[in-house]
């Protein structure tokens, strides 16, 4: 089992963090270049204390997802997936949904060696899939849309995004489906109670985890041994 462990986090972990490691800087110093090419080129440049207070606006509303979202998805998408999941964006809508499919088709559990690879080539799917499909929604995306009526754009916008969030929640059911009402409830009340929605997302991440733990610890959901 140590050799096996090790040759694993020889073969695929320790690579897997070097190439992250090496180019999440790059693409975040890349992020930049179109700024500079502005201010090199145009001299176009905001003043400083714009450009802060701009910041300042973004991360008071998002700040609580750079700490949720990692520790959330993290599990699923696993270390290689993370890395390209929050290099190339929508996580949550195609990104998670790509990982949990490619490991339930498999069969193999969230967190393994297995599940690891699965989700590797899962989101590695995802994002050709992406690429394909925004290159020919550029292209043709609006002459369709046009063709389509006013209340299927509309529902469309409406509905996409929770029916993703709801496939991916009745999936994971099935792996504790004890405790799977636990998120449900939990983030009623703090809907109905609080409705604080810069918290919104974190609170209910804790609160779930809290609860479940605690009710772990009561033996109310132990597992057979």
């Amino acid at each position: 089992m140590t050799d096996n462990n090790l040759s694993f986090n020889e073969l695929w972990s320790r690579k897997c963090r070097r190439i992250g490691m090496t180019l999440i800087p790059l693409i975040m110093i890349s992020m930049f270049l179109p700024v500079l090419y502005l201010r090199i080129k145009y001299g176009v440049f905001p003043e400083w204390s714009v450009a802060l207070s701009s910041w300042g606006t973004i991360a008071a509303a998002f700040a609580t997802y750079y700490i949720v979202e990692p520790l959330s998805y993290y599990p699923i998408l696993g270390l290689s997936g993370t890395y390209m999941a929050f290099t190339a964006g929508s996580i949550s809508d195609i990104r998670m949904p790509a990982s949990a499919v490619a490991q339930e088709a498999i069969g193999v559990p969230y967190g393994s060696k297995e599940g690891e690879v699965a989700s590797t080539l899962g989101v590695a799917g995802s994002l050709f899939t992406t690429l394909v499909v925004v290159f020919l929604t550029a292209v043709f995306g609006t002459k369709l849309i046009a063709l389509l009526p006013a209340a299927l754009v509309a529902a469309i916008k409406t509905y996409t995004v929770p029916c993703v969030f709801a496939a991916v929640y009745v999936q994971l059911c099935k792996f504790e489906p004890k405790l799977s009402w636990l998120i449900v409830l939990t983030t009623i009340l703090y809907f109905l109670l609080a409705k604080i929605y810069a918290l919104f997302m974190v609170a209910s991440v804790v609160l779930s985890v809290v609860a479940a733990w605690i009710c772990y610890k009561k033996g109310l959901f132990r597992k057979e041994a």
